[in-house]
């Protein structure tokens, strides 16, 4: 395979060697576009398949390596350029992230703070109705926990309700949100 002897890139052996004798100087030359090992090999890798898979004839040695050189090159650049995409997409994405974040954290504190600020207006036994019913508790386990009837429970968070509805009528779309 020296000079001017045809390279045959159907046969399996020749490609084997080929694979043999340029795998790591073409890794090394992608890893300084991609600066990455596995992403080099990965190239190096993909370039050879397409080598294989064009099933090409080339008239030398030289011409075959000016082809892998170039193969592995413009797929460097590509991946670059593939990589630029993915980080300026996920940076948009991140600051979007970031802000919408922000943002709803805001919304559900404040929400939170204005809910909290309402039911703490309320008689002492609603409010302990009320939150208790917040933490996830069912009616039985409000008046289990309080010494009631199940039946005051009932008309304790009807009354709550009623005046948490008129107390919080302007944030309603807010409250909404959060719940």
């Amino acid at each position: 395979m020296v000079g001017d002897i045809r390279i045959d890139i159907e046969d399996p052996g020749t490609v084997k060697s080929l694979f043999d004798d340029f795998y790591v100087p073409l890794c090394l030359f992608a890893e300084h576009y991609v600066e990455d090992p596995q992403v080099a090999e990965d190239i190096v890798q993909e370039c050879f398949i397409r080598l294989w898979q064009q099933k090409r004839v080339f008239e030398n040695r030289y011409r075959l390596r000016a082809f892998l050189y170039t193969s592995v090159r413009n797929s460097a650049l590509n991946e670059i350029e593939r990589q630029k995409v993915v980080f300026a997409f996920k940076g948009k994405e991140s600051g979007k992230a970031e802000k919408s974040f922000f943002r709803d954290h805001l919304i559900e504190a404040e929400t939170y703070r204005i809910l909290m600020s309402a039911i703490d207006n309320l008689p002492a036994q609603t409010r302990k109705v009320m939150l208790l019913a917040l933490e996830g508790n069912d009616n039985k386990e409000i008046a289990d926990q309080l010494d009631i009837a199940v039946g005051t429970v009932h008309s304790l968070k009807k009354i709550a309700y009623k005046r948490l509805r008129e107390e919080l009528r302007e944030y309603f779309y807010l409250i909404l949100l959060f719940l």
